[in-house]
């Protein structure tokens, strides 16, 4: 039970998963919008339509799906793979800090 708790997390397969989920996920938000329509005289996905300011290119279409599927693999990427080398560190440095109390606990002063 403890080594499962403590397991490390693959930096390159986090990094993967996370991207492929952020880039579904805006994929077919984007895909749901663009079906759905909107009333006459309204803008398609005004709130979604924001990412264009930090995702240049895209746009509440078909074709602006994809190329925001793309910019959320990036980043869903790099904070997938920011993620799992944190969880990396906190767990190796817990179990340094275990290790060295379980060291210093052995030791008598007598």
């Amino acid at each position: 039970m403890l080594a499962w708790a403590f397991a490390r997390l693959d930096l390159l397969a986090f990094a993967v998963a996370s991207a492929a989920v952020c880039a579904g996920v805006l994929l077919a938000l984007t895909v749901v919008l663009v079906a759905k329509g909107a009333p006459p005289g309204m803008p398609v996905g005004p709130h979604l339509a924001a990412l264009a300011i930090y995702f240049p290119g895209y746009s509440v279409s078909y074709a602006g799906a994809f190329v925001g599927a793309a910019y959320a693999a990036v980043g869903g990427a790099v904070c997938g793979a920011l993620v799992a080398a944190l969880w990396n560190f906190a767990h190796a440095l817990l179990l340094g800090v275990i290790r060295v109390r379980a060291n210093l606990a052995a030791f008598s002063i007598d």
